[in-house]
């Protein structure tokens, strides 16, 4: 109120609140402000660094056909085994059964994948 005095403690707390209001306005004022970063940044900076990169190399790439002779590999181990596993009375158990349809449908998704890959590049 006017006329009144502040306590000490009042004080302490007036000021600190003016300092605080004043650091605000303080670092509002340096967030907005635009940083001049030509005088900092020379001018030639970019081309230095770019003549410091070494240049390309060419890369040749060799195709190779491991993932394809693996794939034949497979496809006619899977086959074997599925000739192998006909032969005998190893259907008869559920285990047997479960073996022999999961070897059977990664034969069919072999051959599938062997038909889609030829039927797109011819």
């Amino acid at each position: 109120m006017p006329g009144e005095e502040l306590t000490p403690e009042e004080m302490d707390a007036l000021v600190r609140k003016m300092e605080e209001r004043a650091l605000d306005e303080r670092i509002v004022r340096e967030l907005e402000r635009v940083p001049e970063i030509s005088a900092t940044i020379p001018s030639d900076f970019a081309a230095r660094v770019a003549a410091q990169v070494p240049a390309r190399r060419e890369i040749t790439v060799t195709p190779t056909h491991y993932g394809r002779t693996a794939i034949w590999i497979s496809f006619g181990v899977l086959f074997v085994a599925l000739v192998a596993l006909s032969t005998y009375s190893f259907v008869a158990s559920t285990i047997g059964a479960a073996v022999e349809t999961f070897l059977c449908v990664q034969f069919l998704a072999i051959a599938v994948w062997i038909g889609v890959r030829r039927w797109r590049a011819s």
